[in-house]
Order: C-alpha cells, then structure tokens, then sequence
C-alpha cells in the first residue's frame, strides 16, 4: 500500500502516533492504592468512570471525585493526573517529520482517537511541540471521543467525521492499531484502512 496515493489520511494517536506504556500506568496506580479499583475485574464501577470519562459523559474533576469516594483515598486530581499520563511515553520526531511533510504536500491530515483530555493535554502541552511546531500544523482537524461523546467502533464516529471534513472513501486511508476500529470504519464510511499492528509499521507507507 502506498500512503502517498490517498488525499486524506486519518490517524489514530494511541500506538499509533504516540506509544503507550499501559504497564508503567498501572504500576503508577498501583503506587497510589487505585489498581484494583481500575481494573474492570475487580471494580465494574471504576470501569464505568473510565468510560463515562471517555465518551465525555463527566468531565475530569467529576472522575477524580469518583475515583476518591470509590477508593476512599486522599489523593489529589495532580496525583490521578500525572499517574493517568504515565501512559504517554512518546512520539518519536520521525513520526513528527512524516505528518509535517504530508501536511506540506497538500494532504489533509487528521487524527481520530478515543481520548480523554487528561491525555490529550498532556500530548498537546508536551508532546507534540517540536522545532516551534505545535499540534495544529500536524492536523487539520482532530476527533477526540470524549469531546464527540462517541468512541470508535461505533460507526456513528466514522459518519460524523466524514459530514465534517467531507472526505471521499476512495481518497481516504484510515490507520489505528484496533481490528475492530478498521473494520468499523471500512463498513461505516467504505475508508481504506491500514492496521498498525507494530507501532512503526505505518513509516513505510510513506517511504515512497
């Protein structure tokens, strides 16, 4: 598949722009006490703030509120905070490079994630600045599920992009790292798709 074939290409952040350490995030939760009230197999009702927060049913104070009266804990929003943003580890600059050069080529980028502001702060203040660049000039638009209150796959997502940026299917490659998220947005809105399965594995696309 050759990247540079289509007008508009849509991207997924979590491992696919950004890499995740979920692991170094659960031991940062564990460090305050609230592992096994975020894990779904223990805590259904912290797994339902989790999601609430994600579809933007509540907002980030009222999930800190949740997460302390669940717990029980003293902690303070900086701590669930900075403890949620371990997650965060990166975006390698090559990666950076790649976007601000299909933006120059006239493509029009954009970025679809299922993403709390939490995370999507901390990307923007921290991550995406690079030699003056800030998160603007890498897309033209972003999609975010807790500020759509919808979250991938669900094919409503996919059809209130495309009324929103007008995109055509055959002019649009779609890249997440999620079976289920290409093969949601292949039968929602007809996108080419690409799974990243390895965190890289989008790079060649556009080596052409």
């Amino acid at each position: 598949m050759n990247g540079l074939a289509y007008k508009n290409i849509i991207f997924d952040l979590g491992n696919v722009v950004v890499k995740l350490n979920s692991d170094g995030c659960m031991e940062a939760f564990a460090e305050l006490g609230l592992a096994p009230y975020l894990d779904p197999k223990q805590h259904s009702e912290g797994f339902e703030l989790m999601r609430k927060l994600g579809l933007g049913l509540i907002s980030t104070e009222d999930f800190c509120n949740g997460v302390r009266n669940l717990s029980g804990l003293s902690i303070t929003d900086k701590q669930i905070i900075d403890a949620a943003n371990v997650m965060l580890a990166g975006i390698p600059h090559n990666k950076l490079d790649v976007l601000l050069s299909l933006r120059s080529q006239g493509k029009r980028v954009f970025l679809l994630s299922n993403t709390i502001d939490i995370h999507w702060d901390y990307c923007v203040d921290n991550l995406f600045p690079y030699n003056g660049h800030t998160v603007d000039d890498y897309f033209e638009k972003v999609f975010l599920s807790q500020r759509m209150h919808l979250d991938k796959p669900d094919h409503r997502i996919f059809e209130k992009v495309v009324r929103q940026t007008g995109i055509a299917p055959n002019d649009t490659l779609f890249i997440d790292d999620l079976e289920a998220n290409c093969n949601a947005a292949k039968e929602a809105v007809g996108w080419n798709v690409f799974q990243n399965t390895n965190f890289n594995d989008w790079l060649e696309l556009f080596n052409h």
